[in-house]
């Protein structure tokens, strides 16, 4: 079988990567490359890809990646995959390929004697590029934007690549205590690296090192890992433009050529669904009439000449303030928005609306604060308002006075935040209990966001809840962390569960997180 055409597809976790090799007299040139997201749609991305790739002229393909299973065509290993397209774009010396990719990051040596040691990280999503760009996305910035912020920066904050959750509450308070973002998105850059560099065993990996994957697109990452190995007498190999985010593509397109089959037509490409063992779950709307929601309520108006107390909520994701009438005890006024990594500016820009809202005119009695970013933005209320007029709360306390001022009955309280989750039990108006989830992101609203974002169609978490109430039905997803969650969701995309069924199941996930490891027992 005579092959001029040959194309390799990596699906992973959110791209999907396509290369084609072209015959050039005895050797094979590349001759053109594509990436794309696929929002949990893949064999529909796919196609279309593939439309713009003249597919009926394929003479050979094969496939790798988390979802390739869905294919039918000869699927690579990734290991394979990696050595493969390392033999095509460099040599078949000995190497280091270091790969860091969005769920995941790995270690291949090829050594001098033909052995391959391969090695990769344990189940957890430090490290990785989804783990780097939940975090930079805190600043409401893109990880190119990150990147070339903090690409000069000598002097990083301090942080160890720990779990995101952990990473986020040390960053948050970095961020409150005014430390500049470039520091600190320096310093967990370096965290990234330090991470994957674990991996590497400079008494025996060959000394010649090349990067692939998205991560290794920064700057800052190359040229961390560039001291790095120069210190144990390494070298980093850089590749040509950004071919190594496309390595194991190649890699699946020159196997294509040393072992070609019959191209199935575009439409017979993507086989049936895999069967699944996730169990069903009812409608979460079906549960609706036994939720109860507080109404929205007017303003109250008051008299101008009563003074109003100011309070604010300065959290780890959105910031809020409320102005409330002194003798009406109702919120006359409210405001929000996002935190981004800055509570000082988040603070000034809820005093901006206040000042420019239709109440600003009356004075101001007393400041209450709470949140994570409480002391930093109570400090800087202090210097307006004067420090005995300005109090600082825990966030269990504030919760606890504000249910108890729409209902005195309340005696437990559940809270789940972008960052925390918390129980919190009164008697009699008092706190008696409260409880925090442990070092985990799962059960927490950036758990939610972070893992609903990678689907089509969704833009925000309001639209994201709309879809897991349109769910006829929903899966049980478990409870995990967000790699493990991430795996699972991967599954029953490939075995064909409805979009809206999966998100209902992250929403489940989220109730048994906070039940089992929140509430427990009590």
């Amino acid at each position: 079988m005579t092959v001029t055409r040959a194309i390799g597809i990596d699906i992973g976790a959110e791209t999907i990567k396509i290369a084609e090799l072209v015959a050039d007299g005895d050797d094979w040139r590349l001759e053109r490359k594509a990436i794309r997201e696929h929002a949990k749609e893949p064999a529909r991305v796919l196609r279309e890809m593939l439309s713009e790739h003249d597919w009926n002229s394929v003479d050979a393909a094969a496939a790798t990646g988390r979802m390739s299973r869905q294919l039918s065509l000869p699927r690579v290993p990734l290991k394979q995959a990696q050595l493969a397209g390392y033999e095509h774009l460099v040599d078949q010396g000995p190497a280091t390929v270091v790969s860091i990719g969005s769920h995941g990051f790995s270690v291949l040596e090829l050594r001098a004697s033909n052995v391959e040691v391969f090695r990769e990280n344990s189940r957890c999503s430090q490290g990785t590029g989804n783990f780097l760009r939940q975090l930079i996305e805190r600043f409401d910035m893109t990880v190119e934007e990150a990147s070339a912020l903090c690409e000069q920066v000598s002097d990083p904050a301090p942080l160890s690549g720990r779990c995101p959750v952990i990473l986020k509450t040390d960053m948050t308070h970095l961020a409150n205590k005014g430390e500049p973002r470039e520091r600190i998105l320096a310093g967990l850059y370096d965290a990234v690296c330090e991470n994957v560099q674990v991996l590497i065993k400079p008494r025996v990996s060959p000394p010649k090192v090349v990067l692939i994957g998205g991560v290794a697109r920064s700057k800052r990452i190359r040229e961390h890992f560039r001291s790095f190995l120069a210190r144990h007498e390494m070298e980093l190999h850089e590749l040509d433009d950004d071919d190594g985010l496309f390595l194991e593509a190649i890699g699946c397109a020159a196997v294509a050529t040393e072992r070609p089959e019959p191209v199935p037509a575009i439409d017979e490409l993507v086989g049936e669904a895999e069967e699944h063992e996730l169990d069903a779950i009812p409608a979460l709307k079906t549960f609706l009439h036994r939720v109860v929601r507080l109404e929205p309520r007017s303003h109250a108006t008051g008299d101008d000449e009563t003074p109003l107390i100011l309070g604010f909520d300065i959290g780890s994701t959105g910031s809020k303030a409320v102005a409330l009438d002194m003798m009406l005890a109702e919120p006359i006024w409210e405001g929000y928005v996002n935190t981004n990594g800055a509570p000082v500016k988040a603070a000034q820009a809820l005093m901006q609306q206040f000042t420019d809202s239709e109440v600003a005119g009356r004075s101001v009695l007393a400041v209450g604060v709470t949140g994570s970013g409480r002391e930093i933005v109570g400090s800087l209320m202090s210097t307006c308002y004067g420090p005995e007029s300005v109090f600082v709360l825990n966030e269990i306390a504030a919760h606890a006075e504000g249910a108890l001022h729409f209902d005195p009955r309340v005696d437990t309280i559940f809270e789940i935040g972008g960052q925390d989750a918390k129980y919190i039990r009164l008697t009699e108006g008092r706190v008696i209990d409260a409880a925090m989830n442990e070092a985990c992101s799962a059960g927490t609203g950036s758990f939610i966001e972070e893992q609903g974002r990678k689907f089509s169609g969704v833009d925000d978490v309001v639209q994201l809840g709309e879809e897991a109430l349109k769910a006829e039905r929903g899966v049980s997803l478990g409870q995990h962390c967000s790699v493990f969650m991430a795996e699972i969701i991967d599954s029953a995309v490939a075995a064909g569960v409805p979009q809206r069924a999966i998100v209902a199941g992250i929403y489940d996930s989220i109730i048994q997180n906070y039940l089992n490891r929140v509430k427990g027992s009590r």
